[in-house]
């Protein structure tokens, strides 16, 4: 059985995916590879851009701005 609750349990949510801030779960910084924004992701994620990065190529991250706006110009051809 479902019980409603009146108030927010902030324990009970977990960001998922990249934030603006800090949190448990993302406490690493990186910032985007288009606009430069900061922002903080996982141990997975931060483990990706930085092989890449050390790799030579350029920083393949994307904050949620710049990954919507490439897509819409993509979608628009």
């Amino acid at each position: 059985m479902t019980t409603l609750r009146s108030y927010i349990d902030p324990d009970g949510q977990k960001a998922a995916g990249p934030t603006s801030f800090m949190t448990e779960r993302n406490e690493h910084e990186v910032r985007c590879g288009m606009c430069a924004r900061t922002v903080y992701v996982d141990e997975e994620t931060f483990s990706f851009v930085s092989e890449a990065i050390e790799s030579g190529l350029d920083n393949p991250f994307r904050c949620e701005i710049c990954a919507e706006e490439y897509d819409d110009l993509v979608y628009e051809g």
